[in-house]
Parts: C-alpha cells; sequence; structure tokens
C-alpha cells in the first residue's frame, strides 16, 4: 500500500504537507503540541476534510466515499484511549497491547499517534519494536511523535 500526501493544507496549523510512505517504510512526523499532527492523521483517516492539496492511496483519491473502504484496511492507534472511569488498568500497558495488536494484524496501512500517557523507556522501546516490525512485515507504517529526531517535522 502506498499513502500520498501532496500539499495538504488544513487550517493554520497543516501547511503544504507533501509526505509519501509506502509498503515496508516506516516513517514519524515530529512537532510540537499543537502543530497539527493528530489533525493531519485524521485528515488521512478521512475523518477531516483538507483545505488544499490531495490525499491518495494506492493512486486513489481519499474522499468522502472512498474513506470508509480505505479505514477498512487501516489499523489506528489514537492518541488518547477512552475507557470508562471505574476502568484501572495502567492505560500505558493498554496503549502498547493496542499498538501490539494492530501492529500484527493483517491491516496494510498502520496509523499511529503519539500516546496522550506517558510512557516509560521500556515501553518506549517496545513501541519502536512494533512500529519497524509492522513495516517488516510489509505494512506501511504513519506514526507522529513529540520527539525532534523523527524523519519529518511539522
Amino acid at each position: 500500500m502506498m499513502l500520498e500526501l501532496h500539499h495538504v493544507t488544513i487550517g493554520q496549523f497543516v501547511k503544504d504537507v507533501s509526505l509519501t510512505v509506502g509498503a515496508g517504510q516506516l516513517l514519524t512526523l515530529s512537532g510540537a503540541s499543537g502543530s497539527g499532527k493528530t489533525t493531519l492523521l485524521r485528515a488521512v483517516l478521512g475523518f477531516l476534510p483538507i483545505d488544499s492539496g490531495h490525499i491518495s492511496i494506492d493512486g486513489e483519491l481519499l474522499t468522502p466515499l472512498s474513506a470508509p473502504y480505505f479505514r477498512r484496511q487501516t489499523a489506528y492507534v489514537p492518541q488518547r484511549l477512552v475507557v470508562p472511569e471505574w476502568y484501572t488498568n495502567e492505560l500505558s500497558t493498554d496503549y502498547v497491547r493496542m499498538l501490539e495488536q494492530a501492529a500484527f494484524s493483517d491491516k496494510q496501512l498502520l496509523i499511529v499517534d503519539e500516546p496522550a500517557i506517558r510512557l516509560d523507556a521500556a515501553q518506549w522501546e517496545t513501541v519502536d519494536r512494533l512500529l519497524h516490525q509492522a513495516a517488516e512485515r510489509g505494512a506501511a507504517v504513519l506514526a507522529v511523535t513529540a520527539d525532534p529526531t523523527s524523519n519529518i517535522e511539522l
């Protein structure tokens, strides 16, 4: 699967973003909190409209009509896990478990938002390993982080 963004602009934060991530590749986007990382992921999932540019998957434009089809081929790990108030399990453990399930699914596109919770060093190592394993199995992986050493900065 090939995900391409061409000169995508969304609101005031995401301006003229172009990128390509193909099967077997891991691409990470970094930026400060509020820089538009999650907004961009939501647009890739077809949840938000873009102001200009276009998004394509395997050469097909992402539109309101095609978005549900592409989402069925996509595993998404959100920034925030929504759980009932009475749920007492560790959210950081749940985030890693969710990522593990997504990384080893049959989905060809993996979209991963940085967790809104703190992960310890061992959990971050696990996250990194899982993202690389998903790419190694042939998935196109797009992840966002606040880490400035990532591939692309927003």
